[in-house]
């Protein structure tokens, strides 16, 4: 194999991420492999944590061309000022909600953003504010984003064929019925959306997955004087593993999310031994040892007590390096996983036919996985 194939570099990318190895992207630069490293993590998504890895070990960026130096280095200046720009708008979020009487349970990186030792607030790229609240307090924390300058945006988002603006609250949760959020809220001048959740998984996993644990070992914080709840670590990685692993077809199509692997190791280091991994295993089944080895045979980090290593996870490498390196092959994984997707979401929720449907006649095939 090729030390500047597919798999070689992303290989590099995340043992460089696990930042375990300080050497490892020290002899990338020496044999001349960070541009290969830049265009890897560019398609990942991850060019911000690649440039906290490059500062923090004082890496030479010079084998990069001018463009590449340029925007690695305003990537991370950018995602650092968008984030910051975030965590107060989740914290503002708070304080409205709070006022109505309602505390928020923030879900996936905004956890993160808003956590006091979270050092590099630029090394995550974060997408949107995701945060639920309790089933009899959903229209109310609805209207209070309508009544603060929110809007619904209803625009192919997979809910609906309907395209209407504004949308009411009444309409948007009926709308919105078969998904497990209400559809994206929006308002000029913000970093970016809020979504209101329902449930913190997709109907597929909700009758193993009730709400009544999640909220009663989820932890209040304060920050500022807002209010608003954590999940309990296990269930922050019960979230990552079937949202991301199983909903967005990463286990199927055999893809590794360098990103989210990122958020598990920052949330199995802040537990450790503590961590129910019995209560992880119950709801996540052959997943967390599948995902808890792979990050650690590829981002070289052992992280004590978390898992076995699973009988094929040799034959699952195998397969993950033909699929980087031979476009063929990550062609037909990807055929499979979207019908198996497709699959299992109907058969759950057959409500969202018309939502497939109308998505797929307007969505680039790769993208309406991430629902």
């Amino acid at each position: 194999m090729s030390n500047n194939s597919n798999w070689s570099i992303f290989s590099i990318l995340c043992e460089v991420l696990g930042g375990q190895n300080d050497q490892r992207l020290i002899q990338a630069e020496m044999n001349r492999q960070l541009p290969a490293l830049f265009d890897i993590a560019a398609v990942n998504d991850v060019l911000p944590a690649l440039a906290v890895r490059c500062n923090d070990q004082q890496v030479s960026t010079d084998t990069l061309s001018e463009h590449q130096r340029s925007k690695l280095k305003q990537a991370l200046i950018d995602n650092t000022v968008r984030n910051m720009q975030i965590k107060a708008q989740a914290l503002k979020i708070t304080t409205q909600l709070n006022r109505a009487g309602i505390t928020p349970l923030f879900l996936k990186g905004t956890v993160q953003l808003l956590d006091p030792s979270t050092k590099d607030l630029g090394f995550r790229k974060q997408v949107d504010i995701d945060l639920l609240v309790a089933p009899e307090q959903l229209e109310v924390a609805a209207n209070v984003f309508l009544d603060t300058g929110y809007t619904f945006y209803n625009i192919n988002a997979g809910f609906s064929s309907e395209t209407t603006l504004p949308l009411d609250t009444p309409t948007a949760i009926r709308r919105s019925a078969a998904h497990h959020h209400l559809p994206p809220l929006v308002k000029e001048g913000y970093a970016t959306t809020v979504e209101l959740h329902r449930h913190f998984l997709p109907k597929r996993f909700q009758r193993k997955n009730p709400l009544e644990p999640l909220f009663e070992t989820a932890h209040e914080q304060q920050y500022h004087g807002a209010r608003y709840l954590t999940p309990a670590l296990e269930y922050q990685l019960i979230h990552l593993l079937l949202g991301k692993m199983i909903n967005d077809g990463h286990l199927a199509r055999l893809t590794f999310p360098v990103r989210e692997a990122c958020d598990y190791l920052k949330v199995i280091e802040s537990g450790g031994r503590n961590i129910d991994q019995g209560l992880i295993k119950r709801h996540c089944e052959e997943v967390y040892p599948i995902f808890s080895s792979l990050v650690e045979a590829l981002m070289m980090h052992r992280v004590k007590g978390t898992s076995t290593y699973p009988r094929d996870l040799s034959r699952r490498i195998l397969i993950m390096q033909k699929r980087y390196d031979f476009p063929g092959i990550a062609k037909l994984l990807d055929t499979r996983a979207r019908l198996l997707h497709l699959a299992n979401s109907l058969l759950h929720n057959p409500a969202k036919l018309p939502a497939y449907v109308n998505r797929i006649k307007k969505t680039p095939s790769s993208n309406y996985l991430n629902d």
